[in-house]
């Protein structure tokens, strides 16, 4: 046997040694149906995370291999382009957040919130159509309460009576039964108000 078959049995004797022993027991109905148990699921998060470690391992391990073999010029190239890459994902970076902030700005002026405004820049810059839609809509019914708020608040007083006049407090304390009745009858509201003057 070479070193490299006799790495690749030891390996394979620790890995063997690392599995955890499952304990034999009855299947429940469930386990029966085709489904795993919790330990059988546990068992094969275990051994997937090993062989993913193993993979990274030898990953690097080549990647250092290869760097070995490069030239000088060649090893220079490759620092660059990654140097290269990693700029373009900054600058690529700073051009969303750029977008994101200007487009913030716009919706602002438009009466957005400060976090309305946010959200929905994102959305935007993201491409996130339902998401744009939803804010639209929460902003569409803040503003007509407001809209409604401030029409109530500077509109004068309805008058409800019919005639067109409003009662004072002097002239509901001289009506008689009658009036007083008729009044009540077809303006609830103004004689309760009169009556708790």
């Amino acid at each position: 046997m070479d070193e490299k078959e006799t790495t690749v049995a030891q390996e394979k004797a620790e890995e063997a040694k690392q599995e955890p022993k499952a304990e034999t027991k009855a299947p429940t109905k469930q386990e029966t149906k085709d489904e795993p148990s919790i330990q059988d699921l546990m068992t094969e998060i275990a051994r997937l995370k090993r062989q993913a470690d193993k993979n990274a391992s030898e990953a690097a391990e080549f990647k250092k291999k290869y760097r070995e073999s490069l030239s000088e010029a060649e090893k220079a190239s490759m620092e660059k382009a990654e140097r290269e890459a990693a700029r373009e994902e900054e600058f690529n970076q700073l051009k969303r957040e750029n977008a994101i902030n200007r487009l913030e700005k716009q919706y602002m002026q438009l009466g957005f919130t400060a976090e309305e405004a946010s959200r929905m820049a994102v959305a935007e810059t993201d491409g996130d159509q339902e998401t744009k839609i939803k804010i639209m809509s929460e902003v569409d019914g803040r503003k007509k309460k407001q809209y409604e708020a401030e029409f109530l608040a500077t509109r004068p007083d309805v008058n409800v009576g019919g005639a067109g006049s409003t009662v004072t407090k002097e002239q509901f304390d001289n009506m008689n039964p009658v009036e007083l009745t008729k009044l009540k009858r077809e303006n609830p509201a103004e004689y309760d108000r009169l009556m708790n003057m």
